[in-house]
């Protein structure tokens, strides 16, 4: 039996050997490039209503210098003298003086230093020499010793180490031309890929060889004639491939498109979009040194030195005097965010004054701390300035953006861009409730923006919120750029300081390599694959986001909530500004929390704060205290939870058994009311709350009894209510509480108090309806007579809501999960919604 089956491995083996060969040849001359065919995708006719869909300006995965450089068309409209004589799909046409490139880093396409490639390249040109290929291999910036931005006439005093300034430079050029006319095959071959590095060199040397990347390019050398190119192909090894043969295929295209559709249609159409763009200081292009435009001219003296101030954005330093106003630094002109507007006026032909870039990435700041900033941000609400939103100041959006005011959803936001993150220490490792509540927050206010995520990651261990957005991308079906991983990789053939130099922020060409990542995002082509559109709402990822994703109640000292350094919070979310004369630290409920700088702040800020946090239990009384230096608390938010319904003590709604309501004197700015119910032993409060959970608020005294809950029968509390609230100076206060009452299905819940052994004051109820959505809502409608039972099959969850209508009637006593039966004193239609 062994020597059988060792006589059918072999044969499987030689049966399998050619098919393995093949595949080895076939990946071994694998065309490189991306999209060699051109496949190209028009919106002429988006925006015009024009016919033709056979010409674009613009080639998925390729780049130009401008809209209009280049026209690609299919091969079947091209003139009969320029198509050539074998099978191609379309043929890009390059205007007198212009060029099309693309660029591709050394791991994406699989190649190492030391390895050859070589290149071929159909063209059809007018005269000799008009069509030039290029094949350039790019790399860091990397030089000997230091350098400080003093010396230049710049403000920064620090000194840098002498590597990755501004933009990627030249490894190794290679180029070729061709001598005749008409139709000629151009070909590179056997080209090196330079490299020679250091992994953990801090100062950067001149002898390093950082090459991570490769750039093909085709240039018209001519001033008046066009030329034409087709069927490119770049393969490992020393030859270039035959001309007319059709490889086996080229680097896979991915349609992240589809997931942005509603972002894509209004490109197409030519239509205003607002972008914003979250995150930190990383995204914010706060980099050290600063982004600086730097000399770029590898022949010049002055070669890779700065020449204006981070804050002296001049336009006309690159030819663009239509960014006067669209751009406040340098650092918002550089970042991956300034890029990619950049490129998609090119990529879609439209002005400046068509996107609106966002910024609202901030020095220091988290994603957490962003949430007292949301809603001023997507609604424009603080004006254009540089360090809030990276614009130039004096001009009003409405000046800057007059379409986007013109449009009948307004300037809401479009597309919401998740970046680094890098400073989120919020909530740790439960923080991807915070980025699920932001994106909810948005959600729930304007249901139809869509979101990206491309994170920033150094090294693959500078933040863990990477992991928290591949999460949510699983679950809201948002597309990830992972531009994380491509980092990762660069480590192979790059010095790791040669990409963020001197602390944790990315340099000009790191900004370049991420929003290259980010720019797939934003390529297209035909045959259009149809869109997927993101989930609005869907089931939430983490139990603590429903704190996070509410809307929130700002309190600002002097006000009765804040007692010095210590608030009684809303919910279970809040950010606090705190003054100390040293750093602060912070207990919430008498227990120290983490995650704080613990810098001292003056005012509120809305994209920095002292402390954020929001770990805790829904339904309970939460406590924060700051504990320094003389601490006070400037102002804080307060996030209240979506769907939540306040029943105070003086209610109707509550049946009190001939109780009435008292006032009540709260020292804490009454956060549960100011009025109370005193319940003695042996009477009882009820009430009939619809929602998923009860919060009964309460006052701690010293001679008060325990506090006995039960809902629908089922005793769910038995809380004592003599119990003080010990402050960090170790004082004890007797002030107001409340317990949650949690994970009950949503229904109609009748609540019953009762107080043992003393009185207890009630101040009322909170009733939350925390689902994530409807969609497991459950309604039921029809018609019934007084008298008439309906059967409920299956029973719902809890006790349902019975909505009566005209005449008809149904009695909380007479509704149980598995039936209904009606009364009142006719007939009527009726609605039952439950779970």
């Amino acid at each position: 039996m062994a020597s059988a089956r060792k006589l059918m491995s072999g044969m499987a083996a030689a049966l399998l050997m050619p098919a393995l060969q093949a595949i080895g040849v076939e990946l071994a001359n694998m065309n490189l490039l991306q999209n060699p065919e051109f496949a190209f995708h028009v919106f002429k006719n988006h925006r015009s209503g024009r016919r033709e869909s056979f010409a674009s300006g613009n080639i998925a995965f390729w780049n130009t210098d401008a809209w209009g450089d280049i026209q690609v068309g299919r091969a079947g409209h091209a003139d009969a003298a320029v198509r050539p004589d074998f099978a191609v799909d379309n043929l890009a046409e390059i205007r007198p003086g212009k060029r099309l490139f693309q660029f591709f880093t050394l791991p994406e396409a699989g190649l190492a230093h030391g390895d050859h490639v070589s290149l071929l390249a159909h063209a059809c040109q007018p005269a000799p020499n008009t069509l030039q290929v290029r094949l350039r291999l790019l790399k860091l910036d990397s030089a000997d010793g230091a350098w400080q931005p003093k010396d230049f006439g710049l403000a920064d005093q620090r000194t840098f180490p002498r590597q990755s300034r501004g933009e990627l430079v030249t490894a190794a050029l290679y180029e070729t031309a061709a001598a005749a006319t008409g139709h000629v095959v151009l070909r590179i071959e056997d080209a090196a890929i330079p490299g020679n590095f250091q992994s953990d060199d801090r100062q950067g040397s001149a002898t390093a060889v950082n090459t991570i990347g490769v750039q093909v390019e085709f240039a018209n050398m001519s001033t008046g004639d066009t030329a034409w190119v087709y069927a490119p192909a770049l393969v490992r090894g020393a030859a270039a491939p035959p001309p007319r043969q059709v490889w086996p295929g080229a680097r896979a295209m991915r349609p992240v498109y589809r997931h942005i559709p509603r972002t894509m249609q209004k490109l197409w159409k030519g239509e205003p979009l607002h972008i914003m763009v979250m995150g930190s200081s990383i995204d914010r292009g706060s980099a050290n040194p600063p982004l600086y435009p730097y000399n770029e001219n590898p022949d010049a003296p002055e070669f890779k030195q700065p020449l204006a101030d981070n804050h002296a954005f001049d336009p006309g330093m690159v030819g663009r005097p239509d960014l006067a106003g669209y751009v406040g630094w340098w650092q918002h002109y550089w970042g991956f965010a300034g890029r990619l507007r950049l490129e998609l006026m090119r990529k879609f032909n439209l002005p400046v004054e068509k996107l609106l870039l966002n910024i609202m990435a901030c020095d220091g700041s988290c994603v957490g701390e962003a949430h007292a900033g949301l809603a001023d941000y997507c609604n424009l609400a603080l004006p254009p300035d540089p360090g809030l939103n990276g614009h130039g100041a004096g001009r009003t959006w409405a000046e800057l953006y007059p379409d986007l005011f013109a449009r009948p959803e307004g300037p809401r936001p479009d597309l919401v861009i998740f970046g680094s993150g890098a400073n989120e220490k919020t909530d740790t490792p439960d923080e991807v409730a915070v980025f699920e509540g932001a994106i909810r927050w948005i959600q729930r206010r304007y249901p139809e923006t869509e979101f990206l995520f491309c994170m920033f990651q150094n090294c693959g261990q500078y933040t863990p919120n990477t992991g928290d957005l591949q999460a949510l991308a699983l679950r809201y079906q948002i597309p990830v750029l992972d531009y994380g991983l491509l980092a990762d990789n660069l480590l192979q053939c790059c010095n790791r300081y040669a990409l963020v130099p001197a602390d944790g922020h990315p340099q000009a060409a790191a900004h370049f390599l991420w929003f290259k990542s980010l720019e797939q995002a934003f390529e297209c082509w035909d045959p259009i694959e149809a869109g997927q559109a993101q989930l609005q709402l869907p089931e939430r990822l983490h139990p603590n986001t429903y704190g996070w994703e509410g809307g929130h109640v700002t309190f600002t000292a002097p006000h009765p909530r804040i007692q010095g350094p210590r608030l009684i919070i809303e919910d279970t979310v809040f950010n606090l500004w705190c003054q100390s004369e040293d750093k602060l630290r912070f207990k919430v409920d008498g227990v120290w929390r983490s995650g704080s700088r613990g810098r001292s702040m003056k005012q509120r800020d809305l994209r920095n704060s002292t402390f954020v946090h929001g770990s805790l239990a829904l339904g309970d009384r939460h406590i924060v205290e700051a504990v320094g230096t003389n601490p006070v608390i400037i102002a804080a938010d307060c996030k209240i939870c979506p769907d939540r319904r306040f029943i105070g003590a003086e209610s109707a709604l509550w049946e009190r058994g001939g109780l009435s309501p008292v006032p009540f004197a709260s020292a804490w700015g009454a956060p549960y009311g100011a009025m109370r119910i005193v319940l003695p032993p042996g009477a009882a409060l009820e009430l009939e709350a619809v929602g998923t959970e009860i919060s009964i608020a309460y006052v701690d005294q010293p001679d008060a009894g325990v506090l006995l809950a039960a809902v629908d029968g089922v005793e769910q509390l038995r809380q004592p209510a003599n119990q003080p609230f010990e402050n960090s100076d170790g004082a004890k206060i007797f002030l107001e509480n409340r317990r949650g009452i949690r994970g009950l299905p949503f229904g109609a819940h009748r609540l019953r108090l009762e107080a043992l052994e003393a009185p207890v004051s009630i101040l009322g109820a909170f009733v939350y309806d925390s689902r994530s959505n409807r969609r497991a809502e459950r309604r039921l409608a029809g018609h019934a007579a007084p008298g008439d039972t309906v059967a409920l099959t299956p029973p719902f969850k809890a006790r349902p809501l019975v909505v009566c209508h005209g005449a008809l009637a149904a009695a909380p006593a007479d509704i149980a999960a598995g039936s209904v039966m009606f009364s009142g004193s006719a007939p009527g239609a009726y609605e039952i919604i439950g779970e």
